[in-house]
């Protein structure tokens, strides 16, 4: 006993010594994590920092923290006694903090050799528990601990256990070095460190977003453990090297410390080219052969750096000391991927390179993401989530912030440029209403989830799904909610967080912080308690629909419940009310006038044909449901071509998208959301097309099914509705447009939607139409290369599936000479529409098999084009998936595209059949799904969801259809008149 109390003694006194030499000459701050280090550039505000404001506080408040108002100011932080917990929040090991990691990747074929050098301190009370990192798909071969310093390093037992690499050192003490070495496997599917080769690329990658640090060294990577991390790469047989930071000097392969968590890291070594220079210091970067498709990404890359520099306020090349000192934005020839990493901004080559006559819809698509992703660099990087439950807080911002260098791109001085795009309409559209409807599911995630988030499927699932398109949306109409014309206290807020918080982390108590700072002293009195407002809408799924009656006196009012597929408990909302009516039109106020939390009545009285609409401009987030008064005079409306023109285009997507969803939900009768859905006779606008496409389309997969299963079915009961509402765009915008002419962007995005819908459906002049166009007209065997870009989809994918053999080789001779890759996407998406059953099954193989020539998203693509183009693909899909799950998780680009196609799978099990048949693999003990299990269940429940709709609501809808086909029920008189007066002229 006495020699143990001598033994102890003598290591306390070894401890002081110790920590008087080393503590100043130690280049790590032992302090560093959550907080803004030296190496971070101070705010030219010097008050920035101060005690004045709670944001300069160490906030990282806990669940029951509360802002509320003191004295009308609405700034006062009232945190109750729990916020006194650790800085950084919980974590899997508690008691533990890294300060730094020295990394060392040496590359040996298809391995690389890693090597780790990690400070780390223990607190007193565990100081005994074994230290414990996170380690995935790592080979460990030996570890050893020291004590301050590798000198003294001595070997340490060890065990890799359910991810975890557990060690317990000799040393009993607080502070200590840990070295391990070990193996690792390169990747190829664009998730950890991994290398690309094949079809004439090769580039060597690392990225870490969001747990894949765990999978190149052993770590801490969850996103609140910041630590100094420096990195080397050896053996590297690209010229060029970029990462966060700067090389050193005189090492072009070891690169400068940052204080950064572990997912924030990237690198890529390459031997691309130099495409362009957008502006100075930003390289546009791809592989040789991709000239003149580079205008129009570096035109968008010079106004979103520029944009993006004024909207944060926060200069780019001013975020931290040893950043690396240009942006690269390099194009990936094979995966799509979330890059957060700091002066590498990673996008999929189809979403950044365009020719000049590129499709618009490649354009827009490619705007968004290439503005997201430069996005990122401020909310991704220089803020993150304090874990990742509050990832919605720095991707909504970042969506926010890219709409509007998009809506900023868009906007011309040349008064009726018709080649821009209308963003607010590709907002409400793109965003607003899809969120919706994923939101509408009865397991759809909650923005925030209760409880921080540690497991890999369960971040997944939240920072990969509806948050992407719920959390931009809530913050929109927040923004509405809280300003008024000229008033954006979103976007102050994002100035606040990026100046105050920079380099560290954020939570959704910071985002309500710092917009309470402008908005206590500029905003409006809409409502008392931003994070009351806000409460419902993130920590529920679903949203409100309110129901809007009609009295007999003609007096208004409203009344709300919760809305989803699957009746919900109830969850009270505050709802901003905006509407307009008949007597006195008015859709450009979006801003709310009333804000509802019970039955409201409303100073309003309608009178004969009057109606009244909710919503303006369907900026808010939810959905709106009238008395069947209401929607008889709102359809009188509608059906008048005149009086149709008065209301907004968005409202008239709002009331489509509204309509087929509430009958979904069982809240409306078909009958009433048909007829609105047959006013579209007279539509041409993209928005109205785009809420009828996502939502017919439902309908469309479940008859097709349904009559496939039924000889005595029309099987083109679909096809009916198509005819009855395409007349309009018919002959208003054709389906062969004249290109000698400068075509309205707006109407070339609508004639490629409805164009590929309809052909889908057998409308026979949409075929006609797609065959005049497909072959050269100069040589009949191969494709029309003057086939306009927007309606190629339709074309090629009408072609595969009424043609032959002869039409799948003309494709695949034009996919040999295709330089854009987006065309390629295209081609390889539309030979999945062949009703060759056996050609499909094959196609799909060819998507594992060794040596095949696709890249790892084009595998994806090629998938998800099988399961969506028809109810038999999707059966062959449903069987190839179920029987080889373990080579799609290896090609298709690992667990997170392997989830991706499940849900695309699930939404197209359109019948009881396959939906059986989807069920019993997902709850088969052999499936091999692995820990994407949870994202199986989530995609059943939908599936079951949508099967409860088949037993409600099918035989209703196409018996409704069957009956109300006045078209044909017309032409049968006209064929009967035409009879009688034959025979009676014959006679």
């Amino acid at each position: 006993m006495a020699r143990r109390k001598y033994k102890w003694k003598f290591t306390f006194f070894y401890f002081l010594i110790l920590l008087n030499i080393f503590t100043n000459c130690l280049p790590i701050d032992k302090k560093l994590r959550q907080t803004t280090n030296d190496a971070t550039f101070s705010d030219s505000n010097p008050d920035a920092n101060s005690a004045e404001s709670h944001l300069s506080q160490p906030d990282t408040f806990d669940e029951k923290t509360k802002f509320i108002p003191e004295d009308d100011s609405k700034r006062t932080a009232i945190v109750s006694t729990n916020a006194e917990r650790n800085q950084a929040g919980e974590t899997v090991r508690p008691g533990q903090t890294i300060s730094s990691y020295e990394v060392e990747i040496t590359i040996e074929e298809n391995r690389f050799k890693g090597r780790a050098v990690i400070e780390l301190e223990l607190d007193a009370n565990t100081r005994d528990d074994p230290i414990k990192l996170y380690s995935e798909d790592l080979d460990v071969t030996s570890v050893r601990t020291g004590v301050f310093t590798e000198a003294n390093s001595l070997a340490a037992t060890f065990r890799l256990r359910d991810g975890f690499l557990e060690i317990t050192p000799v040393q009993s003490t607080t502070s200590y070095v840990v070295v391990v070495e070990y193996t690792g496997i390169l990747r190829n599917d664009g998730n950890g460190i991994y290398r690309v080769e094949g079809n004439g690329v090769s580039y060597l990658a690392m990225n870490l977003h969001p747990t894949h640090a765990r999978r190149v060294f052993p770590c801490f990577d969850e996103p609140n453990e910041a630590a100094n991390i420096r990195f080397t790469f050896n053996d590297v047989e690209f010229n060029n090297i970029v990462t966060n930071s700067l090389p050193e000097e005189n090492a072009e392969n070891r690169f400068r410390a940052l204080a950064s968590s572990p997912h924030r890291w990237g690198m890529i070594a390459h031997d691309f080219i130099n495409l362009n220079i957008p502006t100075t210091d930003v390289l546009l970067v791809g592989r040789p052969g991709l000239s003149n498709q580079d205008s129009q990404a570096s035109l968008a890359i010079n106004a979103f750096f520029s944009f993006l520099n004024e909207w944060t306020e926060k200069p780019y090349f001013e975020i931290i000391l040893n950043q690396e000192s240009r942006m690269h934005v390099i194009a990936l020839p094979d995966v799509d991927r979330d890059w957060h990493a700091l002066s590498i901004v990673g996008i999929w080559e189809p979403y950044l390179l365009m020719e000049t006559t590129a499709s618009v819809k490649q354009r827009k698509t490619a705007l968004v993401k290439i503005a997201e992703t430069m996005a990122k660099q401020w909310f991704g990087y220089v803020m993150y989530p304090e874990n990742w439950r509050f990832e919605w807080v720095v991707t909504g911002l970042a969506t926010y912030a890219a709409y509007e260098a998009v809506i900023s791109f868009q906007t011309s001085t040349v008064a009726n440029d018709v080649t821009l795009l209308d963003m607010n309409t590709i907002f409400v559209t793109d965003i607003i209403h899809e969120s919706m409807l994923h939101d509408a599911y009865v397991n759809a995630n909650p923005l925030e989830p209760k409880e921080e988030l540690y497991d890999e499927d369960e971040i997944r699932s939240n920072i990969y799904g509806l948050s992407k398109l719920k959390a931009p949306a809530i913050l929109h109409m927040l923004k509405l909610v809280l300003g008024d014309e000229g008033q954006d206290f979103v976007h102050s807020a994002a100035k606040n967080l990026l100046r105050r918080r920079s380099v560290e982390t954020v939570n959704t108590h910071n985002l309500i912080g710092a917009i309470i700072d402008d908005w206590s002293i500029n905003g409006n009195e809409m409502i008392d308690d931003i994070e009351s407002f806000l409460e419902p809408w993130i920590e529920n799924n679903g949203y409100p629909m309110i129901h809007v009656g009609l009295r007999q006196d003609g007096s208004v009012f409203i009344m709300q419940e919760r809305f989803s597929f699957t009746p919900q408990a109830h969850v009270n909302y505050e709802i901003p009310i905006t509407y307009t009516t008949k007597a006195s039109p008015n859709f450009n106020n979006i801003r709310p006038i009333l804000m509802m939390d019970a039955t409201t009545n409303l100073n309003v009285r309608l009178t004969g044909d009057e109606w009244v609409l909710f919503n303006i401009q369907g900026q808010s987030y939810y959905r709106v449901n009238y008395d069947d008064d209401i929607w008889d005079r709102i359809l009188e409306a509608l059906e008048d071509p005149e009086d149709r023109k008065v209301i907004h285009p968005l409202n008239r997507a709002k009331l489509v998208d509204d309509a087929l969803n509430l009958a979904r939900s069982g809240k409306l009768d078909y009958e009433i959301a048909f007829k609105v859905v047959l006013s579209m006779e007279h539509e041409t606008e993209y928005a109205v097309w785009k809420a009828f496409v996502r939502n017919m389309d439902f309908l469309r997969k479940r008859l097709i099914a349904h009559v496939t299963e039924d000889d005595d079915l029309d099987p083109d009961i679909y096809m009916r509705m198509v005819r009855r509402t395409v007349g309009a765009l018919e002959d208003e915008i054709g389906f062969n447009p004249d290109t000698s002419l400068t075509e309205p962007a707006m109407v070339s995005l609508t004639r490629g939607l409805v164009m590929d819908h309809a052909c889908r459906a057998n409308y026979e002049p949409c075929i006609a139409a797609a065959i005049d166009l497909f072959y050269n007209p100069n040589n009949n065997e191969e494709v029309n290369p003057n086939i306009p870009s927007d309606i190629r989809p339709a074309v090629y994918c009408t072609m595969v599936r009424e043609g032959d053999e002869d039409v799948i080789e003309a494709l695949k001779a034009r996919l040999e000479v295709e330089a854009n890759h987006y065309e390629r996407v295209v081609i390889l998406e539309s030979l999945a529409c062949s009703d060759d059953q056996n050609f499909i099954r094959n196609y799909l193989e060819e998507t594992i098999a060794a040596g095949n020539e696709y890249g790892v998203e084009e595998r994806v693509r090629i998938f998800r084009a099988v399961a969506e183009s028809s109810y038999e693909n999707a059966r062959v899909a449903l069987s190839f998936i179920s029987m080889r799950t373990n080579e799609i998780r290896d090609n298709y680009g690992g667990p997170k595209k392997l989830e991706e196609i499940l849900f695309v799978l699930g939404e197209n099990m359109a019948n009881d059949i396959l939906s059986e048949d989807f069920r019993i693999w997902v709850r088969s003990q052999s499936n091999d799904l692995d820990d994407s299990q949870g994202a199986a269940n989530r995609a059943l429940a939908i599936v079951l969801e949508n099967v409860n709709w088949i037993e409600r609501h099918q035989d209703y809808v196409y018996d409704w259809i069957d009956e109300n086909d006045a078209p044909t029920l017309a032409a049968s008189l006209i064929l009967i008149c035409i009879t009688i007066f034959v025979t009676l002229f014959n006679n």
